[in-house]
């Protein structure tokens, strides 16, 4: 079972798709950087933590 927040929603609920938080990460940053996969999810997974 998913946990849940108090209006019954799980994380996945109220999260973008991988892909498109993948985008907007390299759009933020100037091109020459690279960020690892790690680091994506990581920051990723910060966000749903604070929706």
């Amino acid at each position: 079972m998913e946990p849940m927040d108090i209006v019954g929603r799980t994380k996945e609920d109220a999260s973008l798709p991988k892909a498109t938080m993948t985008k907007i990460i390299k759009e933020m940053l100037p091109p020459d950087v690279r960020v690892a996969r790690d680091a994506q999810d990581l920051l990723i997974e910060c966000c749903v933590g604070v929706a």
